[in-house]
């Protein structure tokens, strides 16, 4: 809410240059970061990813394709090529929208993984390229690795700016069924802007799966931004009948609620979720990969 006290050329970044702005750009871009400031801050490390949604994304510790977003390390075990797209309509309001897409490609040395995302419209937008590549320690420990460029702009002749981040993970099963997953996003704490000594977020993750049987899964997780009160998160995956999936997820700081379903149909997987945020409402994702068997 401190947004709303900071006058326009103190409230935009002097990475941004300062410049007439039109009411209804100054009001939009006013709305979408104070939003932000209640759900997620700028340049953040937004998940994405229709399994994980539906779980509360509580996925630090799950081996599959979307692991892209959460931890690399869960890259590891991936043994096809695939691609994958992702749309987040977060809270109803299109300007707030997320989009991300996807390749994986399993290579003799390893998994090699290209992903992208756009988080905004037109006069303000964050962007991310990530390149990461992940690989199996023997049969029990995985690792990871990510280097990212983000990129944000904000219209009307406010500018744009540009940083690099990197990102890595590790998972290990612990027993047959029961793994932990580790995930650090910009442990170098990368600057945004000298003004105010600006900083793209360092986030910590920590979390347990475990395999109950074949169809339940359930995942619990911690998260930490160096800037915030740490999040936990639960989720579970219930395989409803062969190929069809129930899923749920809960989480804290703020209170959200999550649910989802997923088929695999082969070689396409949709996935299908809507988290609940108790203030800003609802926001309803959808993912699909297709794997090149």
């Amino acid at each position: 809410m401190w947004l709303l006290f900071l006058p326009p050329p103190v409230f935009f970044c002097p990475m941004l240059k300062t410049g007439p702005m039109n009411n209804k750009t100054c009001l939009g871009i006013l709305y979408l970061l104070l939003v932000l400031s209640l759900a997620s801050g700028a340049n953040d490390n937004f998940p994405f990813g229709g399994r994980a949604a539906g779980m509360g994304n509580a996925a630090v510790s799950l081996y599959d394709f979307w692991a892209v977003s959460h931890n690399q390390a869960g890259l590891a075990r991936l043994e096809h090529f695939a691609s994958g797209v992702y749309f987040e309509n977060r809270f109803m309001t299109p300007e707030m929208s997320l989009g991300a897409a996807a390749i994986v490609y399993p290579a003799a040395p390893g998994v090699f993984a290209l992903n992208v995302t756009y988080f905004g419209y037109s006069l303000y937008h964050e962007s991310k390229i990530g390149l990461a590549y992940a690989r199996s320690f023997g049969e029990r420990l995985s690792a990871g690795i990510q280097l990212n460029y983000l990129y944000t702009h904000i219209g009307d002749g406010y500018g744009t700016a540009g940083n690099p981040a990197v990102e890595l993970g590790v998972i290990y099963e612990l027993i047959p069924g029961l793994s932990i997953g580790s995930h650090v996003f910009n442990p170098t704490r990368a600057s945004i802007a000298d003004f105010n000594d600006e900083r793209i977020p360092t986030i910590m993750r920590m979390g347990l799966a475990y395999a109950f049987s074949e169809r339940v899964i359930i995942t619990v997780e911690t998260e930490k931004d160096m800037e915030r009160d740490p999040v936990f998160k639960a989720g579970l995956e219930y395989q409803l009948i062969d190929h069809v999936f129930f899923r749920g997820g809960m989480g804290t700081n703020p209170t959200t609620n999550a649910f989802g379903f997923g088929m695999d149909l082969g070689n396409i997987t949709i996935d299908l979720a809507t988290s609940f945020h108790h203030i800003l409402g609802y926001s309803p994702q959808a993912s699909l990969v297709y794997t090149f068997r």
